[in-house]
């Protein structure tokens, strides 16, 4: 068995190098650090694959966590929603609640149930709604992007989802069906010089998703992986209810090892790859566009400025509308030293390599008022990562940006808590989250 796991795994990095596309886009040096990644550990480490499965009884005891989080959006305003997480409330089920209740500049009302069991520990659903007066940023499109390449729009946004997911196997095989639906209206439309135009023209936007992933896990811990691969596959389609916007579908994949040293620490290998095809087109016509999605800029004191948020406006959905948008790079899970949804276009991929040494693995109580629950990990990671974007495929790797940093992570009750601070060609940023990054989408919550 450890043979033929050794063998597994020597095989594996020339089996990932030959599914990546553009793959003689790869300088050397980046193939020569992918397969030194692999073969490394596999060679210096003896395990069975499939390791075997193993399961903390603090995984189901019931923890909490309640505190202010304060938003504030330079130029636009602030907001301090007062955010709840309690897991593990019924067997291994989860809530999520947020609310504003001090008045402010933004909104956010939201209420979701995770993985409540219909049959009890195969098939599970979750179920949510959420509410926003939210600010959203857009960057230019393409890895070229700059940082101060955005407009930002205030929007009224609410959505509401149902999930089922199966589990079989010790959680080793999973299914997912998700169905979400929500609807948007711009409020207010701002400048990266905090010029705001509220003579807005477009319409409010409308959709339907639907989600359908798998993931199968040959990990030793569902929760804290420490040897193993865990294998992640997710396509969705978009729906949206105006004929000027295209509807678009996204297969995600995502692949992570984890290879143990040192008895309690973990290096683990992420790659990840997202594709978006169009297949309802909307207006590409600029002329067009502007009709239906101008800012009426005529109407604006300061017009010049207008003019120019409204051709960043126009220029996003004719890209958009003309080749979709794969799943972006930035923010809480990938490319951790750049703004959410920093980085976008047909296609994106994203590597990472991250140590996680764990310092503490003790069994604690905890009740902070606040934070309460059992405490049986204390873990701090040191993180590289690389990622681009592309509407050419055969472009995807001429141009990467690098993002890297340190973090640390508790685990209570089930619950992830982790701080990440990552640098990167955009400055520092720090990520303040639940749950691990790199994960996939749904699957991974």
């Amino acid at each position: 068995m450890i043979k033929s796991a050794k063998r597994l795994f020597s095989l594996f990095p020339m089996f990932t190098l030959s599914m990546i596309p553009g793959k003689s886009l790869f300088s050397r040096k980046t193939k020569l650090w992918l397969i030194f990644c692999f073969f490394m550990p596999s060679m210096a480490l003896a395990f069975e694959f499939p390791p075997e499965r193993s399961k903390s009884e603090a995984e189901t005891e019931l923890g909490w966590m309640v505190a202010p989080l304060p938003i504030v959006v330079e130029g636009i305003g602030t907001g301090i929603p007062v955010v709840a997480f309690i897991s593990n409330a019924y067997k291994n089920t989860d809530l999520q609640m947020a609310k504003t209740f001090f008045k402010g500049d933004f909104e956010v009302n939201l209420f979701n149930i995770s993985k409540f069991p219909v049959i009890d520990e195969h098939l599970f659903f979750s179920l949510g709604a959420t509410d926003l007066l939210m600010p959203f940023r857009s960057y230019n499109r393409g890895i070229e992007s700059g940082k101060e390449d955005y407009y930002q729009t205030l929007e009224k946004y609410n959505s509401s989802f149902v999930t089922f997911q199966s589990q079989f196997f010790q959680q080793r095989l999973e299914v997912l069906l998700s169905y979400s639906t929500g609807g948007t209206k711009i409020d207010k439309i701002y400048d990266v010089d905090g010029n705001s135009f509220q003579n807005i023209q477009s319409p409010k936007r409308s959709w339907i998703d639907s989600t359908i992933g798998t993931q199968i896990d040959l990990t030793d811990n569902h929760l804290d992986p420490h040897e193993g691969l865990r294998f992640e596959l997710l396509h969705s389609f978009s729906n949206y209810g105006l004929n000027e916007l295209s509807d678009y579908k996204v297969n995600d994949l995502n692949i992570t090892t984890y290879f143990p040293f040192f008895e309690t620490h973990t290096l683990l290998f992420n790659a990840f790859h997202s594709r978006s095809y169009i297949s309802a087109q909307g207006l590409v016509d600029e002329t067009e566009l502007r009709n239906k999605f101008s800012l009426g800029c005529a109407l604006e004191m300061e017009a010049d400025a207008c003019r120019n948020a409204e051709t960043k406006h126009i220029n996003y959905w004719q890209k958009r509308n003309q080749s979709g948008k794969a799943t972006a790079l930035g923010g809480l899970n990938r490319m951790r030293a750049y703004s959410l949804g920093r980085f976008y276009a047909a296609n994106s991929a994203n590597y990472a390599l991250e140590y996680r040494l764990n310092y503490s693995e003790q069994r604690i109580p905890i009740n902070w008022i606040l934070i309460g629950g059992i405490r049986t990990v204390l873990q701090t990671s040191f993180f590289y990562e690389t990622g681009g974007v592309s509407d050419d495929l055969s472009e995807l790797h001429k141009n990467m940006r690098t993002s890297y940093g340190v973090g640390f992570r508790a685990i209570i009750s089930g619950l992830i808590y982790r701080f990440d601070l990552a640098g990167g060609d955009d400055g520092i940023a720090p990520t303040l989250f639940i749950n691990y990054p790199l994960s996939l989408g749904t699957l991974g919550s």
